[in-house]
């Protein structure tokens, strides 16, 4: 008796992994590195303070909503981008509204950086992210993070800026006075030296921190983008020699340690070797491999300078 045919198994549907939208998570290396060193840095300049956890989250949700608003807009605004953007841009108001309750006084912030902000939106805008204006406006924001930070560990007792004007933890400071010659000497933080106290160290610390980010700039771009473009690598070099001399005088002054001056002089011997040596081997450093050691020095540079 013959069988009946066997019918074949019916086919499990399998079912597709829906694929997240992007801008969720910031895809630079480098970027790591430079939202988290400077606000640690000013935290360890001022010491620790309750203002440090809210500006922190505001910091660092902020640069998530940052980074997904700048991909949103060079997409045109489609709108499988927008969601980040939404999600973010809500974590970020328990934390800004923490901030402005605790510390009143760091709203006063949001002027040097509001146009530092518009400008790098408006480089995404028209796709303009990876132009050189756009790099030295997000750096210098992220910079300017070392005196905010050291401005609210100290309770706004520097004033506006470190500037002694409005000093005080309130909307306008102790009713719009300034501080004494001896208060200002009193804020923590000193230079090797002890020279540089305050405010005055801290802002000179602000700018070697930004120094080195800024030098990231051209020697990153020098490897991969600008890769083989001459002009290009003589300017980074060149960058680089001049803070170098800078940051060197300083060491033998005793401004600064002579280990910063030492991390310097290899930020130099690595902005001339490396480029050389991947022309010549005719293969480019992987961005992997440049952002991890940008990553390593940036902790070297802050060290040398709080050490």
């Amino acid at each position: 008796m013959p069988r009946p045919p066997v019918s074949a198994p019916a086919p499990v549907p399998v079912r597709r992994r829906r694929r997240r939208s992007p801008g969720w998570v910031p895809d630079q290396h480098g970027a790591w590195a430079m939202i988290t060193v400077p606000p640690l840095v000013g935290m360890a300049l001022s010491g620790p303070a309750w203002a440090h956890v809210p500006l922190l989250g505001l910091w660092w949700v902020g640069y998530f909503a940052f980074f997904a608003t700048g991909l949103w807009l060079r997409s045109r605004r489609k709108a499988r981008y927008l969601a980040p953007v939404r999600a973010y841009g809500l974590a970020v108001l328990p934390f800004a509204v923490a901030l402005v309750v605790v510390s009143p006084y760091l709203v006063w912030w949001a002027a040097p950086f509001a146009p530092l902000v518009a400008i790098t939106l408006w480089c995404s805008a028209r796709r303009r992210d990876r132009s050189l204006l756009n790099d030295v406006v997000t750096v210098g924001a992220a910079g300017l993070m070392t005196a905010v930070a050291y401005d609210a560990g100290t309770g706004g007792a520097g004033g506006l800026w470190g500037t002694g004007w409005i000093a005080g933890t309130g909307w306008l400071g102790s009713a719009g006075r300034g501080i004494s010659a001896a208060a200002a000497q009193a804020l923590p933080g000193s230079s090797p030296d002890g020279s540089l106290t305050g405010w005055a160290w801290a802002w000179l610390v602000t700018a070697l921190i930004t120094a080195y980010f800024l030098s990231t700039i051209g020697y990153v771009k020098s490897n991969i983008r600008e890769r083989g473009n001459r002009r290009f690598f003589r300017g980074s070099v060149g960058y680089h020699v001049l803070v170098a001399v800078v940051v060197g005088a300083l060491g033998l002054a005793g401004v600064v340690s002579g280990w910063h001056a030492a991390v310097w002089a290899a930020l130099l011997t690595r902005a001339v070797v490396v480029p050389v040596v991947a022309q010549r081997r005719g293969r480019p450093v992987r961005p992997l491999v440049i952002g991890v050691g940008e990553i390593v020095l940036s902790v070297l540079v802050a060290l040398t300078l709080l050490g």
